[in-house]
């Protein structure tokens, strides 16, 4: 096979791969593919005119082509970059392109010889690749080892390609007409050219891939935690409480008391006093900070294993484990007087009313957080900021 047919074989390749990334790229609405895409069809341009236009002036061909060559490589960093999180096309980019192709451009009307452009473009592949390198490697690294390897072997390969390739035509102080001769250089090139920039699209492809799973798994977590934490205070919400906690530590606890005999576990239901007075006064949201001040004493007030549940706007739910009524009252009072007596408030002084029931032998978890909300609205007919146990 010569070397036009070759050229063509690669504009075709390169063309399909830009195709296929421009199009995932669209679908995934990926930022990052849009620039190798457009990467892979100035590849294709650069061989497509080595092929249809082989007869012009070399000095125009090379320029043209180590150009599109060089803006491939540009465009694939810059999506490089942009998978990772950093700023795509950076202002040294555009001054490595402006300084290197005027630099080139000279060296091409002045200096017949291929050398000194062959080593203009290199170097300057070579400088993209190790800042590349230099830049992304804090997050490329946690990537699996797998991953990792095939994608650096893949990034490395042509920029170490072109620097033997550069130090065999300086020792040999060959001249070659790259692209338009027969040479076993030209042809090794160009198939070596073929393979790597196809492993560089499935690598592109490779990365998308992993970003988008890890985008899916991230936003099923942050789905998951909506939907058991409470958005203003982080603690557990209403939802978790009623669908999974009560029922499972009611249920955990008769596997308990079939094996091992009774383990207490009591509930407090904590209620702000006045709460609406002071949103009338200070605005929703101060009453927003009270909200997540409370909150934070009431977690400081239990030990790591107890729950603790925003269940309505100004009702907190602890459930304490290993704790029976006379435990439970002492947490509760305890926690009452915290709130009662908080040297700087965020907004202003408050208080709380607390219902304590202790969970009995063979009760649901509905009944035992109704006698715990009798305890609270007793509590609240007693005069409020104070602690009441269920009967």
């Amino acid at each position: 096979m010569d070397n036009l047919t070759l050229a063509a074989a690669n504009a075709f390749i390169q063309l399909y791969y830009s195709i296929n990334l421009l199009i995932t790229s669209v679908q995934r609405k990926s930022r990052s593919l849009r620039f190798i895409s457009l990467g892979y069809l100035f590849l294709a341009g650069a061989f497509f005119i080595v092929f249809a236009f082989n007869t012009a002036p070399t000095e125009i061909l090379a320029l043209i082509f180590n150009l599109s060559f060089s803006l491939f490589f540009f465009m694939y960093f810059a999506g490089i970059r942009s998978f990772c999180g950093f700023k795509a096309w950076p202002v040294k980019y555009s001054l490595l392109l402006v300084l290197g192709y005027t630099l080139l451009t000279f060296v091409i009307i002045l200096v017949p010889a291929s050398f000194p452009r062959i080593a203009i473009t290199s170097l300057l592949v070579v400088c993209l690749f190790v800042d590349l390198t230099v830049t992304i490697w804090p997050v490329w690294k946690r990537l699996r080892l797998v991953e990792r390897s095939l994608s650096m072997l893949a990034l490395i390969a042509y920029p170490g390609y072109l620097l033997v390739r550069l130090m065999i035509i300086y020792r040999e102080s060959y001249a070659d007409k790259f692209f338009t001769d027969a040479s076993v250089e030209s042809t090794v090139s160009q198939i070596f050219m073929m393979v790597n920039f196809s492993i560089m699209a499935s690598v592109a492809n490779l990365i998308d891939d992993r970003l988008l799973v890890s985008d899916l798994r991230h936003k099923n977590q942050l789905l998951e935690a909506q939907s058991i934490f409470d958005q203003l205070t982080g603690l557990y919400n209403r939802q978790y409480l009623e669908q999974s906690v009560g029922h499972e530590i009611i249920r955990s606890r008769n596997d308990l008391l079939n094996h091992h005999g009774l383990h207490p576990v009591s509930l407090i239901l904590l209620d702000i006093d006045a709460f609406s007075a002071i949103t009338d006064r200070f605005g929703t949201h101060k009453g927003d900070q009270v909200i997540r001040e409370l909150a934070a004493l009431v977690q400081g007030a239990v030990q790591k294993h107890d729950f603790v549940v925003r269940y309505t706007a100004t009702e907190f739910l602890l459930i304490l484990l290993e704790k029976n009524k006379h435990e439970a009252l002492i947490v509760a009072e305890n926690l009452r007087h915290q709130i009662e007596t908080q040297p700087r408030p965020l907004v202003c002084s408050y208080t709380a009313s607390l219902g304590v029931a202790e969970h009995e032998t063979g009760e649901n978890f509905e009944h035992w957080l109704n006698r715990a909300m009798l305890a609270l609205n007793q509590a609240k007919k007693n005069g409020r900021n104070r602690v009441v146990s269920a009967a």
